[in-house]
């Protein structure tokens, strides 16, 4: 049984940022420390910019006062209109976000733009974005490119992690423009990104002449996962494990496997349930792998469900209990695992946890070897050349050995030819024309 290998999780595009972020002067922030909140109204009331950026993010924030986003928006909306840039920046995101005012993303660019015009990072980020997504404005992919550029270059690591994405994610990118992805996510994570972390994994293993050395993807995938980023420490514990471009350790990788375990990280207790089941890393033991087995089970991953039935039927790591077993066999079947519905077949065939159902086997049979899996395949040959479950069709068993062999399943092989022999001409030829039917087209 194996297990999924690639646990690195899909990241979706990144966006703006949800939280406004204002950055008033280190006068004003000490003179805020100096003024009650009643002060710090009354100098803003009085017109004084710093005061209403700062009562606008206490109010947003709910620092010394209550929460109150459609309090914070007003002060923010007078602060942004005496051209401070941070306030500007805050009005828009606000209004990208529909938080404390209307939604209206118009709106929020034309604020994001006069922060632009005085030089703020956070800005010229967010209305990068917008103009490569085409989101309040018209799509403009240089502009925002540029934009997103110059934010990066004041160090802003959301900036350099969007603009790497945009050179990696582009299509038609250049090797150069691929280079400037790795720069630019290289910036983002050493400033502790873990987007950026991840996104070097994937890109740098996708295309090692772009790592500074064949070290570099272990190191950001060993910074992800020491970040707590439970996905990248059940990777790394594979790495460890399967000796990919390291030196096999079975040990640490169970170390690594237990930490995203304990996160809860199915496809990790997954993985250790079955080195506890060999021994591999870890002392064997039979209660342990059912128990970390169950926990990613009962999350309803498939090849867990799978592993656990068999391990409950099997009976040797732990004492059988056939019953249950065959309920997560049937489980993971039902959710369309091709050698979950084969060995739930096997069971029912066997009458193993369940009552011996030959008909109801080759229907599972039949679902599996729609898949493409080969020895259900053969088995579904056997079934009808002996017509047990289905009925005796000698042409159709000829058939689903043919694929069971181009699958791979080389027992099939003495199947078909002993089959042959029986076989007029015209019925081999009706078998090989009925074989590419049987398996729906994949899409």
């Amino acid at each position: 049984m194996s297990i999924l290998r690639n646990t690195t999780v899909a990241l979706a595009l990144f966006a703006a940022c949800s939280t406004p972020k204002p950055e008033p002067t280190p006068a004003a922030a000490t003179a805020a420390i100096e003024r009650t909140p009643a002060e710090l109204e009354r100098a803003a009331e009085a017109g004084e910019a710093e005061a209403q950026l700062l009562l606008a993010t206490m109010l947003y924030e709910g620092r010394g006062l209550a929460v109150d986003h459609p309090r914070a928006a007003q002060w923010y909306r007078k602060a942004a209109e005496q051209e401070l840039a941070p306030a500007q920046y805050a009005l828009g995101v606000l209004h990208e976000q529909g938080d404390g005012v209307e939604r209206d993303p118009r709106e929020a660019a034309s604020w994001y733009e006069r922060a632009c015009a005085l030089g703020y990072g956070p800005a010229q980020h967010n209305l990068g974005l917008m103009l490569l997504a085409g989101n309040g404005v018209e799509r403009d992919e240089a502009r925002g490119t540029a934009l997103l550029r110059r934010a990066a270059l004041q160090g802003i690591a959301e900036a350099q992690l969007a603009l790497g994405r945009t050179y990696a994610r582009n299509p038609a990118s250049s090797p150069e423009d691929q280079r400037l992805a790795v720069e630019w996510l290289r910036h983002a994570a050493e400033q502790g990104r873990l987007e950026a972390q991840l996104e070097l994994v994937d890109l740098l293993a996708a295309k090692p002449a772009l790592a500074s050395d064949p070290a570099e993807p272990l190191r950001w995938l060993q910074a992800a996962a020491t970040a707590g980023h439970a996905s990248s420490q059940a990777q790394l514990g594979l790495t460890y494990i399967e000796g990919r471009g390291v030196e096999r350790n079975a040990t640490l990788g169970a170390q690594w496997l237990r930490t995203a375990a304990v996160q809860g990280l199915a496809i990790a207790q997954a993985n250790l349930g079955l080195l506890y089941a060999r021994g591999d890393g870890v002392a064997k033991d039979g209660d342990e792998a059912v128990r970390w087995l169950s926990r990613a089970a009962e999350q309803a991953l498939p090849q867990a469900q799978l592993s656990l039935g068999l391990v409950l039927l099997e009976g040797e790591l732990v004492a059988a209990r056939p019953q249950e077993g065959a309920r997560w066999l049937r489980a993971a079947a039902d959710s369309g695992y091709a050698l979950a519905q084969h060995n739930l077949g096997q069971a029912l065939l066997q009458g193993n946890g369940v009552a011996e159902d030959p008909s109801e086997a080759s229907r599972w049979f039949t679902k599996a070897a729609e898949q493409g899996l080969a020895v259900a395949q053969e088995r579904l040959g056997a079934m009808h050349e002996h017509g047990r479950g289905v009925g005796r069709d000698l042409v159709l068993a000829r058939a689903w050995y043919s694929l069971a062999l181009a699958g791979g399943q080389r027992s099939a092989q003495a199947r078909m030819e002993a089959l042959d022999a029986r076989l007029t001409a015209e019925e081999r030829q009706r078998a090989i024309a009925i074989a590419p039917t049987l398996v729906p087209a994949r899409r």
